[in-house]
């Protein structure tokens, strides 16, 4: 009897150890404020059309073409150690060519931005700043 009783017992136990490691992150996520994700949004700043192609190494957001403040956006989940870079590519009339950016870099922006305002124009990128409230990081393209 005693070994069936401890055989229920551990059996019990390690079902419930199994039940709240899968459970654990599902809820971490849920949570408001523990894990949030990341906007990033890309609005087109030049009176010409943009052709703009935004990728990360896991996910291809694919090409997008945007009018005059035109925009478009994803949203992630940052990686927990500061890895996460995703990288555009924008083309234009007059542009000679494509342009890169790395648009959302984890070590630079995640203290920054939640809502990643980007708007491109022909010098380059420019973030939004919640403290100015206007687009005044700006960045030259990478290439």
């Amino acid at each position: 009897m005693r070994t069936a009783a401890a055989s229920i017992a551990a059996t019990t136990w390690i079902m419930m150890a199994i039940l709240l490691l899968m459970g654990t992150p599902s809820n971490a996520e849920e949570e408001e404020g523990i894990i949030e994700k990341t906007v990033v949004k890309v609005t087109n700043g030049l009176k010409v059309q943009l052709t703009a192609h935004c990728k990360s190494k896991d996910d291809d957001l694919g090409e997008k073409v945007l009018t005059t403040d035109g925009f478009f956006s994803w949203k992630f989940y940052p990686n927990v150690l500061p890895t996460t870079l995703y990288f555009c590519s924008f083309e234009w009339d007059g542009s000679g060519g494509n342009k890169s950016f790395n648009i959302y870099v984890e070590s630079r922006d995640d203290e920054r931005c939640t809502h990643c305002q980007w708007t491109i124009y022909e010098k380059g990128p420019c973030l939004y700043d919640g403290g100015t409230k206007v687009y005044d990081i700006c960045y030259p393209f990478d290439s």
